[in-house]
C-alpha cells in the first residue's frame, strides 16, 4: 500500500480493465480466486478501489488450480506484458533470477526453533502489469499446520485457516462480479485490526497482524 494517490480516474479504468481480463480468465478454466488484502477492504468498505492502494490483489483458492498458471499466461500475454522473478530465501540472504517481464515469483524455506519443525514454503505471487502502471498482484497461498502461507514484501504471512475459509461469495466490485472470502469480517479483523476506520498511514510492516513474526 503506497502513501500515495496511485489511482488516478484513468489508472483506476486500467485496473478494472485487467481485473476483468485476469478473472475472465481466472473463469475460463475453473480456478476459484478471491479478492484479498486492501482490495478485499476497499470491496467491502469503500464499495471500490482504496483511493491511496496501488495495485489490486487476488488470492487463488486452491493449490491443485497452481499447475494451469502456464495456460493462464498464454491467454494473459495476448494483452499485457510479464516479468519473471524467482527470489530464494535462506535467512537473509536473498537471490534473484528474472526474466522477460510479468511474473513474480516466491520461493521461501523458513525454520521454526531447534524443536521444531521445517516447512517449505513455495509462495508464487504473479505481478501482472497494463499500462499506466497499473498491476494486479496474485498470490498463491499454502497450508500447512492449520495456517495459510504467503510471501509478500519479502515477509512470511500466515492466518490460522479457522480466519480464512474456503466459502466464496460474490459481489459487485467496480461494474465486475468477483469473489470473496464468505466470513471475511473474521479474516480482516484477525489480520487488520479495525480494518473498519480508513487509515493512510496504514503500513504492510508495523500493521499486518498476518506477518508471521507478528502473530506468534
Amino acid at each position: 500500500m503506497a502513501n500515495r494517490t496511485f489511482y488516478i480516474k484513468k489508472n483506476r479504468d486500467d485496473a478494472i480493465k485487467l481485473l476483468s481480463v485476469v478473472i475472465k480468465t481466472l473463469d475460463k478454466y475453473d480456478i476459484k480466486y478471491y479478492l484479498d488484502f486492501g482490495t478485499l477492504i476497499g470491496a467491502i468498505r469503500d464499495k471500490g478501489l482504496i483511493s491511496w492502494d496501488d495495485d489490486i490483489d487476488i488470492s487463488l483458492l486452491n493449490e491443485e488450480d497452481y499447475c494451469k498458471i502456464p495456460d493462464i499466461l498464454k491467454e494473459i500475454k495476448k494483452k499485457y506484458r510479464y516479468r519473471t522473478y524467482l527470489f530464494t530465501f535462506k535467512t537473509a540472504n536473498i537471490k534473484r533470477k528474472e526474466k522477460n517481464r510479468q511474473i513474480y515469483q516466491d520461493k521461501v524455506t523458513f525454520t521454526s526453533n531447534d524443536n521444531y519443525q521445517i516447512a517449505k514454503v513455495r509462495s508464487n505471487r504473479f505481478w501482472i502489469f497494463g499500462r499506466g502502471n497499473t498491476c494486479i498482484d496474485i498470490f498463491f497461498k499454502y497450508n500447512f499446520n492449520n495456517k495459510s502461507y504467503w510471501l509478500a514484501y519479502g515477509q512470511e504471512n500466515s492466518t490460522p485457516l479457522e480466519y480464512l475459509s474456503n466459502e466464496l461469495v460474490e459481489i459487485d466490485f467496480c461494474g465486475l462480479v468477483c469473489k470473496i472470502p464468505k466470513d471475511y469480517d473474521k479474516y480482516l479483523t484477525y489480520k487488520y485490526g479495525d480494518w473498519k476506520t480508513p487509515n493512510e498511514d496504514w503500513t504492510h510492516e508495523n500493521d499486518d497482524f498476518s506477518i508471521s513474526s507478528l502473530n506468534k
